[in-house]
């Protein structure tokens, strides 16, 4: 618990927003963290936000025998106010944000480090396209080529990605406002290439 998991994720937001002087809004952070949490059904099982708040508060409880970093990135997150009261408090805004369900990206826009949770296939992408420019179809192709027949987890992983993309943002850009090369018809590619591969080789 005070290693990993979603008590440290938490604590590394209210960091973030404690280090952003003022840029970056701790309920709207708790908002996206619910957004992420809900928008996946793995994590969502294994760990609601919900949970995630019982695990605050107990962190709050033993905070006085948890490892030295922990304790320092507490009282970091912190500022002014008591580290064990702090977590508590953002235990109950956590479970308030729960409460109001999921935000629409047209009302919280998505933001970097939820993106790179979404979409870290995709992100992975943009540094080989960097490296090896081309269409992304064919990139794509020869990732699957050279993982076959070792290859479903990566070809369900870039079709989901891309069709979550397509979805959640569905104009002509895509994710362009955050990878150049992503707009919808490469997205369209990435999966039409998987489609592709799972037929010819599966």
């Amino acid at each position: 618990m005070f290693s990993d998991g979603p008590v440290v994720r938490l604590l590394d937001l209210a960091v973030s927003v404690r280090d952003s002087a003022g840029r970056l809004s701790l309920d709207a952070e708790l908002r996206r963290y619910v957004r992420l949490v809900r928008g996946d059904a793995v994590a969502q099982w294994n760990c609601s936000a919900y949970a995630a708040a019982g695990a605050l508060e107990a962190a709050a409880d033993g905070l006085g025998e948890a490892p030295a970093a922990f304790r320092e990135k507490a009282v970091r997150a912190a500022g002014d106010a008591d580290p064990a009261e702090f977590l508590r408090t953002l235990a109950e805004s956590l479970r308030e944000n729960d409460r109001a369900g999921a935000a629409e990206f047209s009302e919280l826009p998505m933001e970097g480090w939820e993106f790179l949770r979404t979409f870290p296939l995709l992100f992975g992408l943009d540094a080989i396209l960097m490296d090896e420019p081309g269409p992304v179809g064919a990139t794509v192709r020869t990732l699957l080529d050279n993982e076959h027949p070792f290859c479903t987890a990566l070809a369900a992983g870039y079709a989901g990605e891309a069709q979550r993309a397509r979805v959640l943002f569905p104009g002509a850009d895509g994710l362009r406002p955050r990878l150049s090369w992503a707009a919808r018809d490469a997205l369209l590619a990435i999966t039409a290439t998987v489609d592709d591969h799972m037929r010819r080789e599966h």
